[in-house]
């Protein structure tokens, strides 16, 4: 016989696993409870049915044995003996074994309707009591099922609800950074604009300072250019005094002293004039003369600021 506990309820449902919502072990557990009460409930009903079909064949057999007595009365009943001179007392044996027979048959009947009513009810009783477990297995079943998906959408949501903040907290951070990036790019351009700023115009300051002081010193130089012309022409006319002065004393230190015996060096040769003090780097200048040309002479100035060559 087929067992009716795979087919009443489709168990062991396919839960999906989550993070939350029942434990799964208590889920489990609480199903294979079920499992094993509704195979209790099945195998008692299958047994009632067992017991059902057992009374019912009882019950035939019964009234299969009945029948057969009856028929083998109703054949001796019927039968011709030939015997018209039977006594009295075997007519009543006949009809005491009929009335048996028909007390057996009744108390058969009433005993088969009993036990037939009796298993039937209990049958019965267990078909309800297997439906209304199982309608409640299904019930719970079901509700369960329900609580589960009903966890499983809430918490769909849940996931879906933090997908949406974590997705809206990062661009608010986007948002920020980016806009803390341009405060940062704006503040550090107008700093560089401000260096800038502040570097051409310190430039513009240096250039305006360095053409003061080009123009300054092309004054200083200037002057001091003027100072030395000047100093440059005195000195000239100085030498041009000192020469003259010497091609007059000439034909003088070329006469030698009458009494001198030894020989001395001539003082034509060499003659020192120191220039009258003009500035603090005086110069001692060497003049060269001779008995040909007193009249030659070559200066030279070397100062702090200029050289200044002159010949005559």
């Amino acid at each position: 016989m087929e067992d009716a506990a795979d087919t009443v309820v489709p168990l062991r449902p396919g839960f999906d696993v989550q993070f939350r919502g029942y434990h799964r072990g208590q889920v489990t557990e609480h199903i294979e409870m079920l499992e094993d009460q509704l195979k209790i409930v099945s195998i008692d009903r299958n047994e009632a049915v067992e017991l059902s079909s057992t009374l019912r064949s009882l019950y035939d057999d019964a009234r299969q044995d009945l029948n057969d007595i009856e028929n083998r009365l109703r054949r001796i009943g019927s039968s011709d003996t030939g015997l018209p001179e039977a006594s009295q007392r075997v007519q009543n044996m006949f009809a005491n074994a009929e009335e048996e027979v028909q007390e057996l048959r009744e108390h058969a009947q009433r005993q088969a309707e009993t036990i037939r009513g009796a298993a039937e009810s209990n049958a019965a009783q267990l078909v309800d009591e297997a439906e209304r477990n199982a309608a409640e297995l299904r019930k719970e079943c079901s509700e369960l099922i329900a609580e589960v998906e009903r966890q499983r959408e809430q918490m769909r949501h849940e996931h879906a609800k933090q997908i949406r903040e974590q997705r809206a907290r990062e661009q608010r951070l986007r948002r920020t950074i980016r806009s803390e990036y341009q405060r940062t790019v704006d503040a550090a351009q107008q700093k560089a604009d401000e260096l800038v700023s502040q570097a051409q115009k310190q430039a513009g300051q240096l250039n305006t300072e360095s053409e003061q002081l080009r123009a300054a010193a092309l004054e200083d130089i200037e002057q001091k250019r003027s100072e030395m012309e000047q100093a440059r022409q005195r000195v000239l006319a100085a030498m041009q005094a000192a020469g003259a002065t010497i091609g007059e004393s000439a034909p003088a230190l070329h006469t030698p002293p009458q009494d001198s015996t030894s020989e001395a060096t001539p003082l034509y040769e060499i003659a020192h004039v120191q220039l009258p003090d003009q500035r603090e780097d005086s110069v001692f200048y060497t003049i060269p003369t001779s008995q040909t040309s007193p009249t030659n002479q070559t200066g030279q100035i070397n100062g702090s600021n200029g050289d200044t060559e002159s010949r005559n």
